[in-house]
């Protein structure tokens, strides 16, 4: 295979990862980079910290062959805090990309590539002068599940852009060499819509980089004994972003442990709500919340179980594929494992809303804390192969276009 120059166009700061998005396009990115490519990640806007004095792009090393070019110019940097604010999809951002209106280094980044994947729909290819024919990149779509979905089951402001996006992910096979696609859902979308000749569209499902989730017993200590929590208390966690079912489903749990909070304190139960939920950490009952945190994979050597309580949303849940690395039992709604082999029993313990209680009771009387740690490491083997992303993306990456695109994207 030959080294391809790879580029990956973000419309946001992906490291540290943050979100199950982020998690999605470091994997596939780190995935890549550890396959022989050199791969640099575009992107477009950082982080509040990352904006001083000087605008000129941050750049930073992430590991050999990857690293993260991540532009500071003021503009573009307003416009994604303006959006956020107001709670607005980055439509925008794609108007600006789509009419060509990018910064130097951008330009520079994909006259250099080989392969320019934009990462989401709001990424569209980006029109630049021809250096020849045959001499443009290849142009890839990283689906994280389907936009316009997602969209229709946000805020007002999101849902009424849902037709829009709809419109922009139709058209995605006619515009990209090759799509990505994260689950059946979005697979069989983009292959019902007209495709440019050539054009592939293969199955790239959420996956994770295994090592990060090692269980470190030191770690386990620490963070339990900051919590006030002794190996006779259970800990569960339940990971996930500001993303709207993971807010919902963190209703449902918030009521749950108001509702049983005497059964949940006679069972020494306590519940981690793991990631930007809730922007600080705090505790309320058997509810502890870490607030955003720099990375993820640390606080998973804590808990004894891990919690999928979702019942809507589009794609696949990434944290489920953390927790499967992590050697978590699992409890999850059976929405909550869509996108994988999971069986009940088998691989999960199947937990619908009303039936938390009982699978609580059975987490804690089947078997030990030690002999669940066993179940779940014998889950990991069963599914490693479609967990590691880097065995996914070797097995994806030959299946698609490496060559210099046969035209611009239009």
């Amino acid at each position: 295979m030959v080294a391809k120059r790879i580029l990956v166009l973000c419309g946001w700061k992906i490291y540290p990862t943050q979100t199950g998005g982020h998690l999605r396009t470091a994997c596939i990115a780190q995935a890549l980079a550890r396959l022989g490519h050199e791969v640099t990640i575009y992107s477009l806007a950082g982080r509040q910290g990352d904006y001083g004095w000087q605008p000129s792009p941050l750049v930073h090393a992430i590991e050999p062959r990857l690293s993260e070019v991540t532009h500071r110019g003021y503009g573009i940097g307003l416009l994604q805090a303006i959006g956020r604010r107001l709670g607005w999809p980055r439509v925008w951002q794609y108007y600006l990309l789509d009419r060509g209106w990018i910064p130097q280094s951008l330009r520079r980044a994909i006259a250099d590539a080989d392969i320019v994947i934009s990462d989401l729909p709001y990424c569209p290819p980006v029109k630049t002068p021809s250096k020849g024919p045959g001499s443009d990149p290849r142009w890839y779509l990283i689906s994280h599940n389907l936009e316009h979905r997602l969209l229709a089951q946000g805020s007002p402001h999101e849902a009424k852009w849902a037709a829009w996006m709809q419109a922009r992910e139709a058209e995605a096979p006619s515009r990209y060499d090759a799509i990505l696609a994260c689950a059946q859902e979005d697979l069989a979308f983009f292959k019902d819509q007209p495709r440019r000749a050539g054009t592939e569209i293969v199955l790239v499902p959420n996956g994770i980089d295994p090592r990060l989730y090692r269980r470190d017993e030191d770690e386990r200590k620490r963070l339990r004994a900051q919590w006030g929590l002794s190996d006779e208390d259970y800990l569960i966690v339940f990971s996930g972003s500001r993303f709207q079912p993971n807010l919902e489903a963190l209703v449902y749990l918030q009521a749950f442990s108001k509702q049983h909070a005497d059964f949940l304190a006679a069972e020494r139960i306590h519940f981690l709500v793991l990631g930007s939920m809730r922007d600080q950490a705090s505790r309320e009952g058997a509810l502890i919340f870490t607030g955003r945190v720099a990375a993820t994979p640390p606080y998973f050597a804590a808990a004894d179980a891990a919690l999928n309580p979702i019942v809507r949303g589009s794609g696949s849940n990434v944290k489920l594929f953390e927790y499967l690395a992590a050697h978590l039992p699992i409890l999850s709604t059976g929405f909550g494992v869509r996108g994988t082999s999971l069986r009940p029993d088998r691989d999960y313990l199947a937990c619908e809303r009303g039936e938390l209680k009982a699978q609580l009771l059975r987490l804690k009387q089947e078997k030990t804390k030690a002999a669940w740690q066993e179940f779940a490491a014998a889950v990991w083997e069963r599914h490693q192969a479609s967990c590691d992303m880097e065995e996914i993306m070797r097995r994806a990456f030959a299946l698609l276009p490496h060559g210099q695109s046969r035209q611009a994207p239009e």
